[in-house]
């Protein structure tokens, strides 16, 4: 089985947007909905504290499978889009991961503190 490369290249540049930002998040979103749909299904096959069972026994099962799909692929998509958008490079970035410290002297500062009595319990 062949595959035509640049011709899935096009098809792709034409789908997804010119602006490498709505392509970061369009692509990381996708696998934000896979990755959902993964522990939908896992969730299920598992019958994670009976989940299946009750679903299962529902009047009509298509509503909390659609309603734990639908919360599941906003939880995770806007998680994966969030650490892509946390792991971009900014302008200052050095690559330490530390921020700078702050150069000085500490100087103690006194503070004067009241004692307080307890409060009577019952």
């Amino acid at each position: 089985m062949k595959t035509d490369l640049p011709l899935l290249q096009r098809h792709i540049e034409r789908v997804l947007p010119e602006n490498p930002l709505f392509r970061l998040l369009a692509i990381n979103g996708a696998v934000g909905v896979l990755v959902s749909l993964l522990v939908l299904v896992g969730l299920l096959v598992s019958n994670a504290a009976g989940l299946r069972d009750l679903i299962v026994n529902a009047d009509d099962p298509v509503v909390p499978i659609v309603l734990l799909g639908f919360g599941l692929i906003i939880t995770l998509g806007s998680a994966v889009m969030g650490t892509a958008i946390m792991s971009l490079p900014s302008d200052e970035d050095t690559g330490s991961g530390r921020r700078d410290r702050i150069e000085g002297e500490l100087i103690p500062i006194r503070v004067h503190a009241t004692v307080r009595r307890p409060l009577p319990r019952d």
